[in-house]
């Protein structure tokens, strides 16, 4: 009898104690939805280049109206937290992809000829967007109505687009080290292109620090930010010509290069129910790196002698979530 009240009591106090312990756990998901606007840009630098401005060539993918979708997974245990974020993008035609050259600058003495030589404008495809998100830090609670969550998180994306038909607008050589500009009627040549003529994919690899922010409002309202920035981002580009069949990579590693901020609105609409609505907006400033060369067929690239690459990208978003806490 002993030992089976022995028992009772242990067990009661282990359930206690478990019990207890749970009460400090939250776990909740947060299916989302949203669009976003803006352009990844991609770059060409001339490595010695006789004048101050040394970009030998720019090609700007615009994001138009992406739809994209998701899920985040927060968890906490007391003031710690934890979360998973993933989402994916609809592929379909996003705007235009414009490429754009200024030739003369990699020959002496064309201070007068520094304007754009060669510009193309195609139908850009987006054929994926997919991210995934770690993200951990602490809550600080504010007399019950302010938080404040610094957090560092470490960001992967992968993005993908094709480049299909357009018009190119090229300026006609003027002698054997010059070009006209594109926009001379009378000395260029306009192409037509159809089919797939440039794919272009990004890797991009982010860690952030910042913080998040929320204040309670009346009516179960509440009021939501965020302001992170990159201390390191690793950006990996590929670029592939299919016309010309030449395929580039440029990689890029920067410092504090990128930043990102929120700015939403949320409200309960029970004990364990609310939804959010949310804008967000990024920016990578441009930044430069390695490139490298192979023809389409070879196995490896070579490393060019005479241009960096370049890469950035801005865009703003608009998302929709709503959050189920379990426990």
């Amino acid at each position: 009898m002993k030992k089976c009240l022995s028992f009772l009591i242990f067990a009661f106090l282990s359930f206690s104690t478990f019990a207890v312990s749970l009460d400090d756990f939250s776990l909740s998901i947060e299916p989302i939805m949203g669009i976003r606007n803006g352009q990844i840009d991609e770059y060409v630098f001339l490595k010695n280049s006789r004048y101050s401005d040394d970009k030998l060539s720019e090609l700007n993918w615009e994001i138009k109206n992406e739809f994209y979708m998701g899920f985040k997974a927060h968890s906490a245990w007391k003031s710690f937290f934890q979360e998973l974020s993933f989402s994916f993008a609809i592929p379909k035609t996003s705007g235009q992809m414009q490429d754009s050259d200024w030739l003369n600058i990699e020959e002496a003495n064309q201070y007068s000829y520094l304007y754009k030589t060669h510009y193309s404008e195609s139908d850009n495809h987006l054929d994926k967007d997919f991210s995934f998100g770690i993200k951990a830090g602490y809550d600080f609670k504010i007399k019950d109505r302010f938080n404040i969550k610094p957090s560092f998180y470490f960001e992967y994306s992968n993005t993908k687009f094709t480049a299909k038909g357009g018009t190119c607008w090229y300026g006609n050589k003027k002698n054997a080290n010059t070009y006209y500009a594109y926009y001379d009627t009378a000395n260029r040549t306009i192409t037509k292109l159809s089919g797939s003529v440039i794919d272009y994919k990004r890797i991009n690899y982010f860690f952030w620090i910042g913080s998040d922010f929320s204040i309670d409002l009346s009516r179960n309202f509440s009021l939501n930010t965020g302001f992170f920035f990159a201390p390191y981002a690793y950006v990996v580009s590929y670029d592939t010509h299919i016309i010309r069949g030449y395929e580039f990579a440029d990689l890029t590693i920067d410092y504090f290069s990128a930043f990102k901020g929120n700015l939403g609105l949320s409200y309960k609409i029970a004990q364990r129910h609310s939804i959010s609505l949310t804008a967000g907006f990024f920016y990578l400033k441009t930044i430069r790196g390695d490139s490298f060369l192979k023809k389409s067929g070879e196995t490896y690239y070579k490393s060019t002698n005479s241009t960096d690459g370049g890469a950035g990208a801005k865009y703003f978003d608009l998302t929709l979530s709503y959050k189920f806490q379990i426990f």
